[in-house]
């Protein structure tokens, strides 16, 4: 295989999609600001780049894993960025979740640079990348997305194309809508189980035989058990990211989420707690401490 990846930005979904290109057998070269996720990336066969640009010389695609707006901003637009590398006919995978209009602007950016980014997004968490269960959208330019699909096929157990630029983020909010309430859903049955004297392991297996289970019971049941909110690498970014961006979503529509916004409440308490950087299962815990529940 003689296709070369790009992966610009390194975190917990960047730093696996790497592993799984890998492993497919593409060469892969990704930039992060931070030298503990390059080194990560050579250990694992990978190459490390100096920024954004130098990705963008090297490969034939490129995927975007970025926290926040400022840091897609920054590749896109700052010095050493990936339109900075005049590579014609590049094509740039994006799979942060941003307002669309952030997004929109990126597109425009690389097409005056003759590159086509696509909107994309993805749906799972690094161990679901890592054992191939994730799911990913794609919207925009439906040729570049043909062209990428064995790539995407690499670290993903499906995906999907779903329209017009802009509609896997639209998919992506109404996903993590359901996420983010169901996640504190599970955590408050977890806790409330606790409370009653139950044991962790037996709720997790009784609820995964019943017509409560879902995915995401099956993804962070098990963390609550072993109270292990660390391995997953995690985080609470619904609240200081995902959150606001689809309340502002639904605002803008005049459309009330009045469960969103309640569940989003309880990962922002989280937060306020210190947990940011662990697993959301870790609802769990926040509904231990304030119901005065010991295990």
């Amino acid at each position: 295989m003689n296709e070369t990846i790009g992966v610009v930005g390194l975190g917990a979904m960047g730093s696996a999609m790497a592993i799984m290109l890998i492993k497919a057998g593409y060469s892969v070269i990704g930039y992060d600001p931070r030298d503990a996720a390059l080194d990560e990336l050579e250990a694992n066969g990978g190459r490390r780049a100096g920024s954004p640009r130098d990705v963008a010389d090297a490969a034939d695609v490129v995927i975007l894993s970025l926290p926040t707006v400022e840091a897609f901003q920054a590749v896109l637009r700052e010095q050493g960025s990936i339109p900075s590398s005049g590579k014609d006919g590049l094509i740039i995978i994006d799979t942060c979740t941003l307002p669309i209009p952030v997004k929109a602007e990126g597109a425009r950016m690389a097409e005056a640079a003759g590159m086509t980014l696509i909107d994309g997004t993805v749906s799972g968490n690094r161990d679901m990348i890592l054992a191939k269960t994730l799911t990913a959208y794609m919207s925009g330019d439906e040729a570049a997305y043909a062209k990428c699909s064995d790539v995407l096929s690499a670290f993903t157990r499906k995906h999907s194309f779903v329209g017009e630029f802009g509609n896997a983020s639209r998919i992506k909010f109404v996903i993590n809508h359901l996420v983010c309430v169901l996640t504190a859903a599970n955590a408050e049955a977890m806790a409330l189980a606790l409370k009653a004297g139950l044991k962790a392991d037996d709720v997790f297996d009784l609820v995964k035989d019943s017509a409560a289970n879902s995915v995401l019971w099956e993804i962070r049941g098990p963390m609550m058990v072993s109270e292990d909110y660390t391995s997953s690498r995690g985080n609470f970014g619904m609240a200081s990211k995902d959150g606001p961006v689809i309340g502002a979503f639904a605002q803008e529509m005049h459309y009330p989420a009045p469960l969103f916004q309640t569940a989003l409440q309880m990962h922002q308490a989280a937060v306020g707690m210190g947990m940011y950087d662990i697993d959301t299962a870790a609802l769990c815990k926040l509904y231990e401490t304030i119901s005065g529940t010991e295990r």
